[in-house]
């Protein structure tokens, strides 16, 4: 892969929206002139995430976690800068320059490419056989059967891999991938004697995406009695199943618009929704749901509907779910299916309109994990016990939010009939929150200054050129007023010459330090639109203000000198100030 010079992320910045790249991962609602969203950094209710779209800057006033459109595909992804740059570019065609990788981000790069380019190759031929080959009209006569149409088929990418150990193995040789790129993306299999054979084998293939639209790895369903039933692709570098949604990446639009997704078990029950037109559900990949599931569901949905089967499998992953929504604060509601169903065979006997009823319908996740303690411990001293004990993961899992604590706790203890310091009081013995809670020193809300030196900071960060017109009115005076802030981020503006850079404000982020950074940030976010028109006008208004306020501060200072000099008895001195003063005097401000 080609390196970035400098111009090159400036390029991809200047032909990038933060806002439609934010977007896809975060939702987003417009306040004003800004837009707001959940951040993805931290767990939290309330939005404190926030976009300014004609700066191209995003800032958290939860975590004070800021940046640039580089900067958010850096951290959310796990990236590098070039990396960053690259997967950018490459998405909105953008020729980039060339220069030279360090030989491990080079390495790095290059393996996850060659991964997804060879997931890429296998998801086409394995769909192009279940399409064309003769052979595989048992896997579509079973498609068919499951009710997946040519459209679904087409939409999920599905496929077809024969009952043979060399048939992907020698395709992907035709087609020029090397073996050892297959193995390492878990297609191919290495024999300890050497040689390799097909891992997928008389299955049905389920391409599983990335959330950018890359074959990540693949899923598979057996046709005949073998095991297992399901089969994954192992991990890898671009796969971590506890991170990886099956069908978030076709249905994420729906989930984000519907607000809510609906959350199953297996393949073929998302794509027998999908099939009957309920798109905003995603299942996790042969594996329990995960608090980093949870988290990503959180950036399209604000509420999560587990429908599960009634089968007491079914129960206990709904109960294992409880704390992971509690501790990232997303919504969470439960649909148990009759005893006999999963959500594909539910919804092929009773339509889509019986499911969206049951939906409606759905029982608070909390309520129904209360409502299954009962039902098994009873409300017998010896089963409130148990009960009580089986609420503290739940308990633990809500942190130290403390309004949340209390209404849980308060809400559960009067079911129960206890006192909500009984229930609270097993809670705290030692059981620590399971989710990320934000550390206290990064709560701290920014320093402050007076009203008007932050609308000329502000005004700063946008125009740095209207500098030197504010330090000859007498700037470096009235920054004294202030804060050691204020002087840091002067001083900074100054030594960076700023005026004429078009990403300024971020080289004067990557130079200050917590504090600082977070001021200036939201101050970005927070900065108003200014017509072109005006800004020669606000110039001059914050230029007077500054003179003003400076003046003021020198008076002020030769009014301390002249008491000083009083009371020393410096009749000398005191002649020299009381004519400095004469003169200023006729020139006020006050």
């Amino acid at each position: 892969m080609a390196a970035l010079q400098d111009n090159s992320a400036r390029r991809v910045k200047d032909a990038v929206d933060i806002l439609e790249v934010i977007g896809e991962h975060v939702h987003l609602q417009k306040a004003g002139v800004r837009y707001k969203g959940l951040c993805p950094f931290h767990s939290e209710k309330t939005p404190s995430f926030t976009i300014n779209r004609e700066r191209q800057f995003y800032h958290c006033f939860g975590c004070n976690e800021s940046g640039d459109v580089l900067s958010f595909m850096m951290k959310y992804h796990n990236l590098t800068f070039p990396d960053a740059v690259a997967r950018l570019a490459e998405r909105y065609g953008i020729e980039l320059e060339e220069s030279k990788l360090s030989p491990e981000e080079l390495k790095k790069t290059r393996e996850r490419e060659s991964l997804f380019a060879v997931n890429s190759v296998a998801a086409t031929i394995f769909h192009k056989y279940l399409l064309e080959n003769p052979a595989a009209a048992q896997a579509r006569q079973y498609l068919e059967k499951r009710g997946m149409s040519q459209e679904m088929i087409s939409r999920f990418q599905l496929g077809y891999a024969p009952d043979r150990w060399d048939f992907l193995a020698q395709a992907l040789a035709s087609a020029g991938e090397a073996e050892q790129v297959a193995v390492a993306a878990g297609l191919l299999v290495q024999k300890e004697k050497g040689g390799v054979y097909d891992r997928f084998r008389d299955r049905v293939i389920f391409p599983i995406f990335s959330l950018n639209g890359q074959v990540a790895a693949f899923g598979g369903r057996i046709l005949g009695d073998g095991q297992p039933k399901y089969l994954n692709s192992p991990e890898s570098s671009v796969f971590n199943k506890s991170q990886t949604l099956f069908g978030l990446y076709q249905n994420k639009s729906a989930i984000r618009e519907a607000g809510r997704c609906l959350v199953v078990e297996g393949n073929f029950d998302l794509l027998s929704l999908v099939a009957h037109g309920l798109q905003y559900v995603a299942a996790p990949l042969g594996t329990a749901l995960t608090a980093q599931h949870v988290k990503i569901l959180k950036r399209y949905a604000e509420e999560a509907v587990v429908v599960f089967d009634g089968d007491q499998a079914g129960l206990k992953a709904a109960m294992r779910a409880v704390p992971l929504f509690l501790t990232e604060q997303l919504d969470a509601k439960i649909v148990v299916l009759p005893e006999e169903h999963d959500p594909d065979t539910f919804v092929a006997a009773f339509g889509k309109e019986a499911l969206e009823e049951k939906v409606a319908r759905a029982m608070e996740l909390s309520e129904f994990v209360f409502s299954r303690l009962v039902k098994e411990h009873g409300l017998s001293l010896a089963g409130k016990n148990k009960i009580v004990r089986e609420l503290q993961p739940l308990i633990a899992a809500i942190g130290n939010r403390t309004l949340q604590k209390s209404l849980f706790v308060s809400h559960f203890s009067d079911k129960l009939g206890l006192k909500a310091e009984d229930l609270l009081g097993r809670g705290e013995g030692g059981i620590h929150p399971v989710g990320p809670s934000l550390p206290a020193k990064r709560r701290k809300q920014g320093l402050k200054l007076s009203k008007q030196y932050e609308k000329l900071l502000e005004f700063l960060l946008i125009y740095p050129e209207a500098l030197p017109h504010f330090l000859e009115a007498g700037l470096d005076e009235l920054v004294d007023n202030e804060n050691d802030s204020a002087r840091i981020i002067l001083d900074q503006l100054k030594d960076l010459d700023l005026i004429g850079q078009g990403d300024g404000a971020e080289v004067l982020l990557e130079n200050l330090l917590e504090e600082e950074k977070v001021l200036v940030a939201r101050l970005l976010i927070e900065a108003p639109s200014y017509a072109e028109d005006m800004k020669d006008l606000l110039i001059d208004e914050l230029t007077t203000w500054v003179r003003k306020q400076a003046w003021q501060n020198r008076k002020s200072r030769l009014l301390r000198r002249i008491s000083q000099a009083q009371v020393e008895g410096d009749d000398v001195l005191l002649m020299e100030l009381l004519e400095q003063k004469k003169k200023m005097d006729e020139v006020s401000y006050t």
